[in-house]
This record gives structure tokens, sequence and C-alpha cells, in this order.
């Protein structure tokens, strides 16, 4: 099978991966609007369609993180289901965890068990451990019913 992924310009890779660098820099010190600016700024790296590009994954996953801690929930399951779109991104943990949660406080149990589910079937149970029970718990009760 022939891998069709389009390979981006290492220059611009790595500026992509430096800008999502400071973002999270930014991020990690609760700077949120600072973390989202680093973030939109790498996603005007990509060329059109962006989706084509690994790259936009992270980019997306990244917004989608920096959403989630602000509390902007519709914001962030928006980036990370646009995320799932990006190449190898489908089946990612860390995604399916953020999306799952973003599900959760929208209300939308359902799909936070379905996206929780496939955390664990891709291996990422561990990364319930460091987030808040209540998500480890919604699957619980939904395995047990």
């Amino acid at each position: 099978m022939v891998d069709t992924q389009a390979t981006l310009a290492k220059d611009i890779s790595n500026n992509i991966i430096q800008r999502c660098k400071q973002g999270y820099q930014c991020y990690d010190q609760g700077d949120l609007k600072g973390a989202l600016r680093y973030f939109y700024s790498a996603w005007t790296l990509l060329p059109k369609p962006q989706s084509q590009w690994q790259e936009a994954g992270w980019v997306l996953t990244a917004l989608g993180d920096a959403y989630f801690a602000k509390g902007d929930y519709e914001y962030a399951r928006e980036a990370l289901l646009s995320a799932l779109h990006c190449p190898k991104a489908k089946g990612n943990p860390i995604i399916h965890l953020r999306l799952g949660q973003c599900q959760h406080e929208l209300g939308e149990r359902k799909q936070a068990v379905c996206e929780f589910q496939q955390v664990i079937k891709n291996g990422g149970q561990a990364l319930f451990n460091s987030e808040p029970k209540k998500y480890a718990n919604l699957l619980d009760e939904a395995s047990a019913s």
C-alpha cells in the first residue's frame, strides 16, 4: 500500500513545532489566550487544505486542549473532531480522551462513552489516571449497565 500522505516542507514543519512549543509554554503558565495565539499562528502556516497534513492534527489537538482548559467545550470539541480528519490522528487516545471529556461536559454522555471506549481500545487506559475521576466513572457506569 502506498502512503499518499503529503509531506510538509521541513522548515514549515519546524516552524509549526516551534510555535506549538511556545503555545504549550504559555499553556503551562496558565496563559491560555497566549497559547491560543501561538496555536493559531501555527495553523496559518499550513498550506490549504490544512487537513491533508499530519501537523494539522497536532495543531488542532493543541487548540482543543487550550479551549478545554479554558472551559470552551464547544470550540474544543470542534477542534478535536477536525483533528480526527488529519493523517495519523484517528485512534490517537489523547484526542479521544479530550473529545470524550468535552462531550461529557456538554452533557453528551453517550458520545463521551464512545470516545472513552476509543481511548481504551487504542491503549490509553493510563491517561485516565491523571484526569478527574468523573470521566473514568462514566465509563465504568456504562460498562456495568
